[in-house]
């Protein structure tokens, strides 16, 4: 921008110069019309732009092209408009050619001629004074170093990029790229991603590794991993390599993974995302990788479950299904036996077992049953299908409903001592059940304040003590009244 001031400065100089000789032709043609005094004024102008367009002869940039045109095409409006010839645009370009320097420039007709040497010059003259060189320098030092961004922030300085990436903006998950990955391949939803990685606990001894895989296979947001893990690699590029700082709440949680992992324990994972490949296709599989997939996915759903993470092991449990669906592949050449089927059936209904345990901590109790009933129409003498279901009848009260299947496991394995104590609770909740309904009859139709309770017959002990009493109490009374008899007749008798 600075040359471009510098070529518009001095081409209006030469301007200048052209209007002095102009003025001069004009005294001495003064008895030409107006018209050739025109034509006279605009030949010049011509020659005078074609004069400039020598001067920036050498310039290759386009953007100064584009201001020189600009000025040469204001000039010459100006010069052409009948209007602004006899003005006091004119008498003010000659005003201002009357100091001394333009003068002895004018007189000595040593016009000056700018060059492409002398506007690279100029421009790193100013760049040099205002700091510029410098800057680019550090720009292009952090770029190939690839510490910084390539901007600068409000006081001209390189902005450093973050040593570690925040990259929820809670703080949970911390990322730092050590070698970046290809350009736009990070892995979608389901697909399989194939990771390397070596995890430590912050702040303990550097060289404890609690956890490793070279060549670990992932199915991203299908709770194979931590859920932090989950989620930055979701956000890495195909051969990234990175370290993750992953906070508690995101690894493992209030409880760690003793005896390794302290409880609320900060992780580091390094990190490298090896290879990404398209979901399973269930048509492709056959039995054997179906049913090896889908236990893996009850396996780890059984470990969120130990750790209380229902919602988690639901959601493995539902993607085991998948895998261990019985419909038969239309196109494997292989047709199972009937024994590989019944193996397929049979952990099916692990799965759906496991996941209604689950759903009744969840308090989905409907869901449950669904789960439920599946099982026990394939296996209607399943015990731990059973007394889930009566877990989930006694927590919808309908307690009869739950004695009757308590009652119907128990009689498939007579000594579960689970499933009699849960019977001994159930018979207590109905008989509470049943005064509360007798206490609620008696509150509708205003009856006594008490209970009625079938009498207990005495003891007895209670009754020898009842006839002792009624004896004493009998001679007592007669005593009495022999008395009172006695006392009567004498005064009569001596009245």
């Amino acid at each position: 921008m600075f040359a471009g001031n510098q070529i518009q400065n001095k081409i209006k100089h030469n301007f200048r110069k052209n209007s002095i000789i102009m003025e001069k032709n004009n005294s001495e043609n003064n008895e030409m019309s107006s018209r050739e005094k025109d034509k006279l004024i605009t030949e010049q102008f011509m020659e005078n732009a074609r004069t400039n367009d020598e001067i920036v002869g050498d310039i290759k940039s386009e953007s100064e092209k584009m201001i020189l045109e600009e000025i040469s095409t204001e000039k010459n409006t100006d010069v052409l408009n009948d209007n602004m010839v006899n003005s006091s645009l004119l008498k003010s370009i000659n005003s201002e050619v009357d100091s001394d320097e333009t003068n002895e420039d004018v007189k000595s007709g040593d016009f000056y001629k700018v060059t492409a040497e002398d506007i690279k010059t100029t421009d790193d003259s100013y760049n040099e004074k205002n700091g510029l060189n410098q800057i680019d320098s550090k720009i292009q030092t952090s770029i190939n170093d690839g510490d910084v961004e390539c901007h600068l922030n409000s006081k001209n300085e390189p902005v450093e990029k973050p040593e570690w990436e925040d990259i929820l903006g809670s703080g949970v998950i911390l990322k730092k790229i050590l070698q970046e990955g290809e350009a736009d391949t990070r892995p979608k939803r389901s697909e399989r991603c194939f990771i390397k990685y070596t995890c430590k606990v912050e702040g303990s001894d550097s060289d404890v590794i609690v956890d490793q895989a070279e060549y670990f296979e992932m199915c991203l947001g299908e709770a194979d991993v931590i859920q932090g893990l989950d989620v930055a690699v979701g956000l890495m590029n195909k051969k990234e390599h990175s370290l993750l700082k992953v906070q508690a709440r995101l690894a493992f949680g209030d409880r760690g993974l003793m005896p390794l992992i302290p409880p609320k324990a900060t992780v580091i994972y390094d990190i490298q995302l090896v290879d990404v490949k398209e979901e399973a296709d269930f048509d492709s599989l056959s039995i054997q990788d179906r049913r090896k997939i889908g236990n893996k996915k009850r396996e780890r759903g059984n470990w969120w479950y130990q750790r209380n993470e229902n919602t988690l092991a639901v959601q493995c449990y539902r993607r085991a299904l998948d895998f261990l669906d019985e419909v038969e592949n239309e196109r494997e050449t292989y047709k199972p036996t009937d024994g590989e089927l019944q193996e397929l059936l049979e952990d099916r209904l692990k799965v759906l077992n496991n996941m209604a345990s689950a759903q009744i901590k969840m308090e989905l109790y409907d869901q449950a049953l669904t789960s439920l009933q599946t099982v026990l129409r394939c296996q209607p003498e399943n015990i731990k299908a059973l007394y889930r279901k009566a877990k989930v009848h006694i927590s919808k009260n309908d307690l009869s409903q739950a004695l009757q299947l308590l009652e119907k496991a128990k009689s498939v394995d007579p000594e579960d001592a689970t499933i009699t104590k849960e019977i001994n609770n159930v018979n207590l909740l109905i008989q509470k059940q049943k005064n509360s309904e007798r206490e609620y009859a008696r509150r509708m139709f205003g009856g006594s304040g008490v209970v009625n309770q079938p009498k207990k017959k005495p003891s007895e002990k209670e009754d020898g003590k009842n006839r002792s009493k009624f004896h004493l109490w009998t001679s007592l009374g007669a005593t009495v009244v022999l008395g009172v008899a006695g006392l009567i007749a004498y005064k009569m008798k001596y009245a």
